[in-house]
Order: C-alpha cells, then sequence, then structure tokens
C-alpha cells in the first residue's frame, strides 16, 4: 500500500515546501529541518508499520509491548540512547482475538460486533435464544425456568438497574450458566449520535488488577446499532431469535510490566535541562489506533529523525517519549512527572501531539515566553506552506496569554502541567473529523493525511530544536500549576515512592523490589505516621515522609497490622 502511494505523497510535500535561498534568514540547520521534513519525510512508513504490524496496542497487551520494543529500537538507530523505562504492573494481560457474531433465526444476518477490554470469551461459537435482559425479579425467574432446563440462552441488554436483578444476572454470568451478554451500540453510551453505525468499546482496567483467578470469563458483544435494530424488531415478533457469538479473547497471568519509551538526544552544553516531546503510544483495542494516538507516535519518531538525520547537536538535551497507558488516565505519564519529581525543575518545556492527523497550525504560550518563541515560529512561516489546499493564512501562528493555565486531564502534558512545569498541546486544523474515528472501529490508516502528518513532524522538530537552543530554560511566569489535588496527588506520589497501592492509607498492594516491600510494609496495614507525627491522610502523611528523608536521621513509619503497630524503617 505504501510503495503505491508513495509518488503521490513525495510530489504533494514537495508542492508546499516554498524554494530556498542560500542566504535563509532562519539558518542552516533550521532550513536543513525544514527540507528533511518535508521533502524526505518517513513519517508514513512509521506510521504504516506502526498500524499494519502492531496494530491496536491496548495497555497491558502483548501488541503494545511488541510496539514499544519497535519504537525503542527505531530511536536507538537514530542513535539515540533510547530505553524501556518501568511505570507499574498489573496482575494480568488481555489480548483481543477475532469477533463474530450472526442471528440465524426467524432471518440469518451477519453482525459487526466488538467487545469491551478486559471481559471474558466464549467457548467457540455459542448458539442460543436471544432473550431480552430481565429488568425486575418475575422475569428473571422465567428466565431460570428455561435455564434449568437446559436451555442455552443470550442475554439482551445491559444489566438490569434492579439490584437484587443485577445480582441474579451476574450470578448466571459468573457460573456459566449464560455466556454472556450482547447489547446496541448506543445503549452502552459511549458513541456520538453523529456518526451512524460507530461502535466504540472501552473497558474496566481494574479487572486487570485482578488475581487471574479472578478475571472475567464470560462475554459481552456489542451490536452495530443499524443491524441491534433488526434484532430488537424481530424480538417483538412471535418466533425465536437464535442468535451465535465467538468472542476470542486472551488473558494472560501476570505480572504485566507497563513502560514508557524514552529516547535521549543529548544535549552537549546542558544535558541535564530537558525539552520533552512526546506523545501516547497505547491505544484501545478495536482498530489500529491510527490517530489516536498513531498520528502522534509517527510525528514524535519523525521529529527524532529528522533532528538526527540533520546532525542536530542541541545545547540541551531533547527528549522523546511514547506514553503507555493514557487512555486509563495518562498512567505513564503521572508516573513518570512523580517518579522524577526532582528533575522537573530542568524540564524547559513539554510538546504533546495527541490531537490526530489534523496539521499542528498554532501555539498558545505564555506573554513571558513570547519573545522566546517568536524567531522559533517566523521560521516555520517562512520555510513551511500550508499543507491543505484553500487554507488562508499563514502556516502556523503563535498565540499568548497572560497566565498559561494547567491543561485539563485529555492528555499526557497534562501530567506536566499539574505540578507547574511549561506544557502544550498543539493547535491543529484541517478537514478530518476527529469524532468520526476516535475509540472506533474506523481509527484506521485511511484518516491518516500524509501532507497534514509532514507538516505536524517538522513543525514539531523546528520547535523543538528552537527551545533547546535557547540560552535559558523557558520562564514560567504566568505558568499555574494545579491548585487542587487533581492528576498528581498526595496518593499518587505516596503509591509511586513506596512502591503500593492505597485506600486512604490503608495498603491494598505491595509492588516487589519497591521500596515498601523492602522495608517491610504488608498488604493490610495501615500507615499511622512517621516518628512520633500522626496522619489521618495522605496529604498528611506525604509531607512527613519528605521531612524526614530530608533528615539526617532514620525514618520510621509506624503502621497497624492488625492488633500490633509495629514501627518499619524505611529503606533510604
Amino acid at each position: 500500500m505504501l510503495r503505491a502511494f508513495a509518488p503521490l505523497s513525495l510530489w504533494f510535500f514537495t508542492a508546499f515546501l516554498p524554494a530556498q535561498s542560500t542566504d535563509s534568514p532562519p539558518g542552516t540547520l533550521t532550513t536543513a529541518i525544514a527540507e528533511q521534513g518535508i521533502q524526505h519525510s518517513q513519517v508514513m512508513t512509521f506510521q504504516d508499520t506502526l498500524c499494519h504490524e502492531y496494530g491496536s496496542r491496548l495497555t497491558g497487551s502483548l501488541a503494545f509491548g511488541r510496539a514499544a520494543a519497535w519504537a525503542r529500537d527505531q530511536f536507538a538507530a537514530m542513535g539515540l540512547d533510547a530505553r524501556l523505562e518501568p511505570w507499574g504492573q498489573w496482575a494480568c494481560g488481555w489480548d483481543r482475538e477475532q469477533w463474530m457474531g450472526r442471528m440465524v433465526a426467524p432471518a440469518e444476518l451477519e453482525l459487526q460486533v466488538a467487545t469491551p477490554a478486559w471481559t471474558g470469551s466464549t467457548r467457540g461459537i455459542v448458539r442460543g435464544t436471544l432473550v431480552p435482559m430481565p429488568q425486575d425479579a418475575a422475569a428473571a425467574a422465567a428466565i431460570a425456568v428455561r435455564l434449568a432446563g437446559g436451555e442455552s440462552i443470550w442475554l439482551w441488554g445491559g444489566l438490569p438497574g434492579d439490584e437484587n436483578t443485577r445480582t441474579t444476572v451476574q450470578g448466571w454470568l459468573t457460573d456459566g450458566k449464560v455466556p454472556g451478554l450482547a447489547q446496541s451500540a448506543k445503549s452502552t453510551g459511549w458513541n456520538d449520535d453523529k456518526y451512524p453505525a460507530q461502535i466504540r468499546v472501552f473497558g474496566d482496567m481494574m479487572q486487570a488488577q485482578k488475581p487471574f483467578a479472578e478475571r472475567p470469563r464470560w462475554g459481552r458483544a456489542i451490536v452495530r446499532d443499524d443491524q441491534a435494530a433488526v434484532l430488537e424488531q424481530h424480538l417483538q415478533g412471535k418466533e425465536p431469535v437464535v442468535v451465535e457469538f465467538e468472542l476470542r479473547n486472551r488473558w494472560r497471568q501476570g505480572p504485566i510490566e507497563h513502560v514508557n519509551v524514552v529516547a535521549d538526544l543529548r544535549g552537549i552544553e546542558r544535558p541535564d535541562e530537558v525539552v520533552i516531546v512526546c506523545a501516547h503510544l497505547d491505544s484501545w483495542h478495536q482498530a489500529t489506533g491510527a490517530t489516536d494516538n498513531g498520528t502522534g507516535v509517527c510525528t514524535t519518531l519523525e521529529a527524532a529523525r529528522i533532528l538526527t538525520a540533520v546532525g542536530c547537536k542541541p545545547r540541551r538535551t531533547v527528549r522523546f517519549i511514547l506514553w503507555g497507558g493514557e487512555e486509563q488516565g495518562l498512567l505513564g505519564s503521572r508516573q513518570y512527572v512523580v517518579r522524577h519529581r526532582q528533575q522537573m525543575a530542568k524540564v524547559s518545556a513539554v510538546f504533546n501531539h495527541d490531537g490526530g492527523t489534523n496539521w499542528a497550525h498554532a501555539l498558545t504560550v505564555p506573554e513571558s515566553q513570547a519573545a522566546d518563541f517568536q524567531p522559533i515560529v517566523a521560521a516555520i512561516t517562512a520555510l513551511l506552506k500550508v499543507p491543505q489546499a484553500g487554507h488562508e493564512g499563514p502556516s502556523f501562528t503563535l498565540g499568548t496569554t497572560k497566565v498559561l493555565q494547567p491543561a485539563g486531564g485529555g492528555s499526557d502534558h497534562a501530567s506536566f502541567g499539574a505540578v507547574g512545569v511549561p506544557a502544550f498541546g498543539w493547535g491543529q486544523t484541517g478537514e478530518v473529523q476527529y469524532g468520526r474515528g476516535w475509540h472506533s472501529q474506523w481509527d484506521t490508516w485511511s484518516i491518516v493525511v500524509p501532507q497534514y502528518q509532514a507538516h505536524t513532524a517538522t513543525v514539531v522538530a523546528m520547535v523543538a530544536h528552537g527551545v533547546a537552543q535557547l540560552d535559558h530554560l523557558l520562564s514560567r511566569e504566568g505558568v499555574e500549576r494545579a491548585t487542587q489535588e487533581g492528576l498528581i496527588s498526595a496518593a499518587t506520589v505516596l503509591e509511586v515512592w513506596l512502591g503500593v497501592a492505597l485506600e486512604g492509607l490503608k495498603v491494598t498492594a505491595v509492588e516487589a523490589g519497591g521500596l515498601g516491600a523492602r522495608s517491610g510494609l504488608q498488604v493490610g496495614d495501615v500507615a499511622l505516621g512517621v516518628g512520633a507525627e500522626t496522619a489521618q491522610a495522605a496529604t498528611e502523611l506525604l509531607p512527613q515522609l519528605r521531612a524526614a528523608f530530608s533528615a539526617d536521621a532514620e525514618v520510621v513509619l509506624r503502621v497497624r497490622r492488625g492488633e500490633q503497630e509495629p514501627r518499619l524503617t524505611i529503606v533510604r
């Protein structure tokens, strides 16, 4: 596919690069970056491999692990210091395989179905009568009689709202009396009504954190809405509706180690100061995650390739990071910020691409940084033309604001914004409707616009290079940090620092080899305070631990363990 596409894409890329003079005001290296990014773009080669060799990249899946190793190797081949940096463990892994559904009576209809992540499987093809989900005890009792008689039944609809009936149904599912349920895509509440026939599926990550023996075993099929309407019409008739589903999902016993991909183009003057270019590598599992967030992954890889191809030797380090666990709550980036919390003061800026395939068109910075960004943006507008036919205006714009508020939790730059690091998402524009592919079966290669990707990757490379070359870190005047517990809470810091999971101050899990495990913390322990101090919440315990570690003395954590209150010496 890529071979047939390449000549057209190369023409499109070169058509939008202005003619270069030997006396280009932006400078020789900046001009080389622009030329490399547009005339010699490899961004769609990365995109082809990511989508078609590795496909969906659910957090904790085999596909994610393989994609992470591939990305690390791509960075390493560019000459970067590339590595996989762990950020946590789950008890189980989960991988999707084949999904199939059909109605076999009273008419035949092949169904398009999907299943949420971390759900169970069928044992091969399972045929059964489709029965509306019971909503009360009487309806449940009627179905129980049919099950007792040996009838195979698929339940139609979401779990009932009535608590007692819900418990009954969950018992059938857990015991295997019913193989699973099926429901319309619309009934999940996940779809966008603007896009008929769309199917979105998500999943409950907590299921992957349970012991392997407690993994969900029953199946759940989400049916395309137009086909669901046909099923419901037949359910109103007198003849039984008979369906077949085969849902192949595979659980793996862990522990499953989660990683971020990190690669450094090391600075030659100030290597400990960092400009971060990033995107999240994970995706939901239904399609290939092409635009959420394969596009960001590939512009990050391409920006690294561009800078290394032109021989860039930045003053400070440009760090490229591909995050894990973004879709489940910015997990990889949150853990990175906490684990590297002492280095955050030397992060000059974070540039995150998670807006799909439309082209990077704008950046909004605090007024205190405007003078630093203006020459960078001037070079972009001088060297790059607009990649969208008919678009009026410059190829990039710079906006300013008096105060840069912390980004919301929609993507990974928010993890840095929460602690006061200048963190930016790109303003993007273009013809692609992001919501159509977002988390749906249509998030595939066909959505991606090559000339947009080439433009964005080149912009990312030019901005990262420009900020890395400044003779100072970006100002933090007007850069607000989160004022409330949000992405980076005291509990999160404690969990990462000690390598435990907490409910309040009760330890619910202990990571093997972590600080807590080495210090003797056990599941069920409740932290009482450090030394003679008492803590009622994580917000009190954290500063106590920080103060104790700052002092040149033994750090003692008091815990309640059953009826005892042992004193644990925290390993330094």
